[in-house]
């Protein structure tokens, strides 16, 4: 069971600072950032949570944000805040807590530390992405003003970019609790 395997925080302090506050800064940005967001936009999500987003939709965003330079200047706040820390230190959360889980599991009737450097790529994958995400989003919405053609570019990268992110988040906490409680690694070879 992954509690049984899991130190406690005197025991493993990066573990559970990363995990506390990555936890903070979702609650910051979601709070003080999202929701504004939302109330400024007439309901719009920020693209960085609009796994759904278009690159149409992502250029309509573009143009209300040209004539709402108060929702503009909220989503350049949140780049330029809490989400620079955010992929590295939930990253890092999850590196970490992937480290801990795959010793001793097992997958696919092996043991997991042997596959390790492979299951570490997906969470150090979504910082990469992430990050990637964030420089897009700056490049592309005001008050950034690129040409057309590099706009439309920018739109569809960025909403490729949000669902890689989350496809690496997803897949990376899956894998985390497949290792926490899925079968042992067969012990006859």
């Amino acid at each position: 069971m992954i509690l049984g395997r899991l130190p406690g925080p005197r025991q493993a302090p990066l573990l559970w600072a990363s995990g506390a506050l990555s936890a903070a800064l979702l609650g910051w940005m979601n709070l003080s950032f999202a929701l504004p967001f939302a109330g400024l936009t007439g309901g719009r999500a920020i693209p960085d949570l609009d796994i759904e987003s278009t690159g149409q939709g992502l250029l309509a965003l573009r143009s209300l944000l040209a004539t709402r330079p108060e929702a503009s200047d909220l989503l350049r706040a949140m780049h330029l805040g809490p989400d620079l820390l955010l992929p590295a230190i939930l990253g890092l959360f999850l590196v970490l807590l992937m480290r801990r889980v795959a010793i001793g599991a097992g997958l696919y009737g092996r043991p997991a530390k042997r596959l390790l450097p492979f299951l570490l790529a997906l969470p150090i994958g979504y910082i990469l992405v992430d990050y990637l995400e964030n420089v897009t989003s700056l490049m592309l919405f005001p008050p950034a003003s690129p040409a057309p053609g590099t706009a439309t570019l920018l739109a569809e990268a960025l909403s490729w970019l949000t669902r890689l992110k989350f496809a690496a988040l997803v897949i990376s906490g899956i894998l985390i609790l497949r290792l926490a409680f899925g079968p042992k690694p067969s012990t006859d070879s």
